[in-house]
């Protein structure tokens, strides 16, 4: 029931990061509409990956999954390096992220199960559980991690990019946190001269392509960082 529970709410959270980066897409242009985009399918992704009933049936189709999330990450790359080149490299960071969790979604697409073949990853060791631990997936047990896998230290190292990555998102939400709370409490100064409009002054825009991209990052960040740690249980 935990376990279910759990997964629907990735589901949720999923689904939530899926629909707020649409919103997004029709409030940016550019890269960010790009970035926005991305997201949103990154999103979609995890909802359909974390649902009890689809599951498995991700597995399946997961070498298409991964070829989509390779994909953005491709694309992500490309613009990284035309931003930097055209603005210099300090403005990589600025699109590392997507990068990142994309491909992030790549390991975790191979790392699981279909319904008659086991996971590309061998996350598991010899006890087998592997993602099977996942919310989402909690009734599927993660077959065909071999002994070779297990005995070489590959499940290890896998284990430690994973927890690793679930640190970054983790980190990289508190951060983002952190810097929409310092440019919110800098913006009253250069709003002052707007004051002669009294309605101006009541519109905060809540709906604003910065709260949208803020609300992205915690739900994709802490349903991402909750999956990886869950399919290294």
């Amino acid at each position: 029931m935990t376990g279910h529970l759990l997964g629907w709410t990735l589901v949720v959270l999923g689904a939530g990061v899926a629909i707020g980066n649409l919103v997004r897409m029709a409030l940016v242009s550019g890269w960010a509409r790009f970035e926005a985009g991305a997201e949103a399918v990154m999103g979609g992704g995890m909802a359909v990956m974390a649902a009890p009933p689809t599951a498995v049936l991700y597995g399946t189709y997961g070498m298409w999954w991964a070829a989509v999330f390779a994909a953005l990450c491709l694309g992500g790359v490309a613009l990284s390096v035309r931003h930097a080149a055209r603005r210099g490299a300090r403005h990589l960071r600025h699109s590392a992220h997507l990068v990142i969790g994309s491909a992030a979604m790549v390991l975790m697409t191979l790392a699981m199960p279909g319904a008659t073949s086991g996971p590309t990853l061998a996350l598991a060791g010899s006890a087998g559980h592997g993602h099977g631990a996942m919310a989402g997936t909690a009734g599927v047990s993660a077959h065909g991690v071999t002994e070779a896998a297990a005995t070489s230290g590959s499940a290890l190292l896998w284990r430690a990019a994973f927890w690793a990555l679930a640190a970054y998102f983790m980190v990289f939400v508190a951060l983002a946190v952190r810097v929409r709370m310092r440019d919110s409490g800098g913006s009253p100064a250069p709003a002052a001269p707007k004051a002669r409009h009294r309605r101006a002054t009541r519109t905060p825009g809540m709906l604003s392509a910065p709260n949208a991209r803020l609300a992205g990052h915690i739900g994709m960040g802490g349903s991402m960082a909750t999956m990886l740690v869950m399919m290294t249980a």
